[in-house]
């Protein structure tokens, strides 16, 4: 199967015109001889021909938009076998595109060939795939640049969604990683990536783990996580907060977002003080699905007062305690111990008198960043950074529930990897997480 790959600098695109004119031209004269034997060519069957391709070694992928023609399917597989050996090519592929978004992705049918298995070289960095199973995403070029000019050499990182190895393979090569957890449910990627780690020679660096992120991402083990899922990876918020060392680290946050649709209330919460935020009893009290629904909305704050709602804050409260009598209830009912109940009671208004005196922040702005760049942001993506910095203040808080200390999350960059159709902006945010003694950061009044 291997014997099949060849080495490729780049995707080569090849179109009709300018080098490869020879190439078009033969495929023209090769499929209007034969379409003309059978009376099927016609001007509607020439237009329909490709204009452009790409080249993968000795393989080439048609575009989706083309032998479209009814006619060609009176042709049968001696169409592929002509356009192939008129390409100059051994394999032939065909896009057929997935989805009705604009992420939508291709995928590759194999046409000619015995496998779609081939390689591409992207930098220093050997990339192995089943174009007919996996996607190379070239859409995150950018991100990769940037990733190989971090130093990893003393890190370890974990990337939740690990593909072919688009990030994970530049954290090991390029930003020489101490060690990369790689996590992926896809086993066709999963197989290409193990195929990429030997290829580069860095699978003694790299643990690969398959299945759903929420589940298998270690924990406390990362110095970094990245979470490069799209549109949205706020599912995933909660576990790659779990992976953090508990000295802290970087999480690289990625998301889609409309800017076109201009966020409400990010101005207000750049100078908002410290916001009153709970911690919960334990951390098996948060999931992903109960946390998505509560995701902070900096619409629904009070940016008259600069603080949240007291009627909220108490309305929060309330509910806790009714939970907690409700738990006592149910002791009391399975023991009878009107004894084991006064206790209950008696700890669980404790905690909430504990929760309620306790202040975390919001998410801070990197000074650097403030006074550089974030003027120039656009503010639906200031919005989402905040909020996104906010809510992983919050699950951090709740996971290390440690004594006079306190977790605080700093946005230290808003990087735009790729812009879409429809105003939309694949955008990564930096987000510092990291452990502070609470009376300085109560002293100083922390602000977002």
């Amino acid at each position: 199967m291997l014997a099949n790959l060849n080495r490729r600098d780049n995707v080569d695109e090849m179109t009709s015109t300018g080098v490869n004119k020879t190439t078009f031209g033969q495929l023209l004269d090769s499929l209007r001889c034969a379409a003309g034997q059978m009376g099927i060519w016609n001007d509607e069957v020439q237009r329909d021909l490709p204009k452009r391709w790409e080249k993968h070694g000795d393989m080439i992928i048609l575009p989706h938009n083309c032998f479209k023609h009814p006619n060609w399917r009176l042709m049968g597989p001696k169409l592929w076998e002509i356009t192939t050996e008129s390409l100059n090519a051994n394999r032939l592929g065909k896009k057929r595109m997935v989805g009705e978004d604009e992420f939508r992705k291709p995928h590759i049918d194999l046409l000619h060939g015995k496998d779609g298995w081939v390689e591409h070289i992207d930098g220093d960095i050997r990339f192995l795939y089943d174009v007919t199973k996996c996607f190379f995403n070239v859409n995150n070029a950018l991100e990769k640049q940037r990733i190989s000019r971090f130093d990893c050499r003393q890190e370890v990182v974990t990337d939740m969604f690990a593909g072919i190895g688009y990030y994970t393979l530049p954290y090991l090569v390029n930003a020489q990683a101490k060690h990369v957890y790689a996590i992926d449910w896809n086993e066709d990627a999963i197989e290409a990536l193990k195929r990429n780690l030997r290829s580069n020679d860095v699978q003694d660096r790299c643990t690969v783990i398959q299945g759903d992120s929420r589940k298998v991402t270690p924990q406390g083990v990362a110095d970094r996580v990245n979470v490069g899922l799209l549109p949205s990876s706020r599912p995933y918020w909660l576990a790659a907060c779990k992976c953090l060392k508990s000295t802290g680290g970087i999480l690289h946050i990625h998301e889609a977002v409309r800017t076109s649709e201009q966020g409400t209330g990010s101005a207000e919460l750049i100078d908002k003080p410290i916001a009153q935020l709970i911690r919960k009893k334990n951390v098996e009290d948060i999931s992903e699905e109960n946390e998505l629904n509560n995701i902070t909305d900096t619409k629904n704050i009070n940016t008259e007062k600069r603080t949240p709602s007291e009627k909220n804050n108490k309305s929060i409260f309330s509910k806790l305690m009714d939970n907690s009598v409700m738990q006592c209830e149910e002791i009391e009912t399975t023991t009878h111990d009107s004894k084991m109940k006064k206790r209950k009671l008696s700890r669980s208004a404790t905690i909430i008198k504990e929760m309620e005196s306790r202040i975390l922040p919001y998410g801070r702005i990197d000074d650097c960043l403030r006074q550089e760049k974030w003027s120039m942001i656009n503010e639906t993506l200031q919005n989402f950074a905040i909020t996104c910095a906010t809510n992983c203040s919050r699950y951090l808080n709740n996971i290390h529930d440690e004594k006079d200390k306190i977790w605080t999350c700093t946005i230290l960059e808003v990087n735009i990897v790729k812009n879409y159709q429809m105003q939309t902006d694949h955008f990564v945010v930096d987000l510092l997480c990291q452990p502070q003694d609470e009376k300085e950061v109560t002293r100083t009044k922390l602000q977002c």
